[in-house]
């Protein structure tokens, strides 16, 4: 039989005519093959598109998950930039109210009651005076500093409002001679002797002490004494503090005085001294 000039009769001929680009001939099996080969792929997009799907659906629950959230937990989940501390809780402090009368606040702008009248006891034969209810504590620490070899020297104690506001009226006096005008001079006179009752003094809990050799109230020369330094470790023991400390002096409007205690009882002293506060300061915290 002549075969078809389509064929050619060498297989190795057929490959390479198939090669170049003829119609590839039908082999056996060929069509089922195809058909397995398609199947295959369907089944291949199909699980692609369900892991698509499947990876959409989980991040829209995740998102959903995190908009349920409340914004401080989404917040502390997409940043890791630290949260405010919150502000440190005041040290507790002593049972005091600001009726009781060894913690009463005054100095400027704080003026004691016109009716505010205390009574008093001498503390020396000077003519100096304290309230009777700290007048057992002063002595005591009187004695103490002498115990250590000290001689402390009362230079002030209670004062009358109309001595108070003398002594304020000279300060403002001095000031306008030095040419400062009336409203300079009666501020910085504040910070020096303040007006009718707005003086510690005028409470009778105050005293000034400088060392019994002394001549002058000067702060430089006060403050290298032993009789200030005893008094600055021990005071407190007795119920007295420094009442106008020099690093406080914004706080309590009145210029550096280390002669000038103050007592306020040995439980707020103690208080006071270990928290390095003011009157000011523990009204302002404690009591206001």
């Amino acid at each position: 039989m002549q075969q078809s000039a389509a064929q050619p009769a060498d297989p190795s001929q057929k490959v390479r005519w198939s090669a170049e680009g003829g119609p590839e001939p039908e082999r056996r099996g060929s069509g089922g093959r195809k058909g397995w080969i398609a199947a295959l792929a369907v089944l291949l997009l199909a699980a692609a598109a369900l892991a698509v799907a499947l990876i959409w659906s989980g991040s829209g629950k995740q998102q959903d998950a995190a908009d349920s959230l409340p914004a401080s937990s989404q917040a502390q989940s997409t940043s890791a930039q630290p949260t405010a501390e919150p502000s440190p809780t005041p040290v507790p402090g002593p049972a005091v109210t600001a009726e009781d009368w060894f913690a009463v606040l005054n100095g400027p702008g704080n003026p004691l009651p016109e009716d505010f009248d205390p009574q008093t006891d001498a503390i020396d034969g000077a003519g100096y005076y304290l309230d009777s209810r700290a007048v057992e504590d002063f002595f005591a620490m009187e004695q103490a500093a002498q115990d250590a070899g000290l001689q402390l020297k009362i230079i002030s104690g209670f004062r009358s409002t109309q001595r108070q506001q003398q002594l304020y009226d000279q300060e403002v006096q001095a000031l306008l001679g030095q040419g400062l005008d009336q409203t300079t001079a009666e501020e910085q006179a504040q910070r020096v002797e303040q007006r009718a009752y707005e003086s510690d003094h005028n409470t009778g809990l105050a005293v000034d002490l400088v060392p019994q050799y002394s001549q002058t109230k000067d702060a430089a020369t006060i403050v290298q004494t032993p009789e200030y330094q005893w008094l600055s470790e021990h005071a407190a023991e007795y119920g007295f503090v420094l009442r106008y400390p020099e690093d406080k002096q914004e706080v309590t409007g009145v210029e550096f005085k280390p002669w000038h205690w103050r007592y306020v009882g040995k439980e707020l002293a103690s208080f006071l001294k270990e928290q390095n506060l003011t009157l000011e300061e523990h009204h302002e915290q404690y009591l206001s």
